[in-house]
């Protein structure tokens, strides 16, 4: 079946881990390692209110040098929360996340209650060309100077370890060693 036709329901992870928004980032960072995923959708009660992913907590608490410890999820958590609901299409999805530079979408029934959660790679891993999608940017009013190289997360079509910066070389994409070995090494 094409990515056309699917709906995002065949795709979704479940159950969706959640964190309460007064807990820790101590808490939500062993979540995080325990489930080995990067995002978690905070709440309070059983209402959902935000999202916290690995990366707020690097650029928002471990760069800031706060302690983990004394920092509320509700403090870095992203208030705004894009959602789909499960029988919207995946390719719908794909460019709801590509227009919100989102990497994952909480998905939501009628009722609001939390169902699932899709992210880039899950999405990738079922359809390669979703990639373009993914990653389409309309810059109309700049001009890079140098292109800019796509980045996904996924495993190295080389080494085939799991990273979350993988580049394209010559139609591959590649963690940054193997890249660079390319580059160096000139092969394909």
């Amino acid at each position: 079946m094409l990515a056309e036709e699917r709906k995002i329901f065949e795709i979704m992870s479940k159950p969706v881990i959640v964190i309460e928004e007064d807990k820790t980032i101590q808490e939500s960072a062993f979540l995080l390692r325990k489930h080995n995923i990067r995002g978690l959708v905070v709440v309070r009660g059983h209402d959902a209110q935000g999202i916290i992913t690995d990366r707020d907590i690097v650029s928002k608490v471990v760069a800031e040098n706060l302690d983990p410890r004394n920092v509320a999820v509700k403090e870095i958590m992203v208030p705004k929360m894009i959602t789909a609901k499960p029988d919207e299409l995946i390719n719908d999805v794909a460019k709801k996340m590509c227009a919100n530079k989102v990497g994952r979408i909480p998905i939501v029934d009628d009722d609001g209650n939390i169902v699932g959660v899709v992210t880039e790679t899950d999405i990738t891993k079922l359809y390669p060309a979703m990639i373009d999608v993914l990653y389409e940017r309309t810059s109309i009013e700049e001009t890079p100077v140098v292109p800019e190289r796509k980045l996904m997360q996924g495993r190295c079509e080389e080494c085939d370890n799991t990273y979350d910066d993988l580049v394209e070389v010559n139609g591959r994409w590649l963690c940054r060693s193997c890249s660079e070995k390319h580059t160096i090494i000139g092969t394909k």
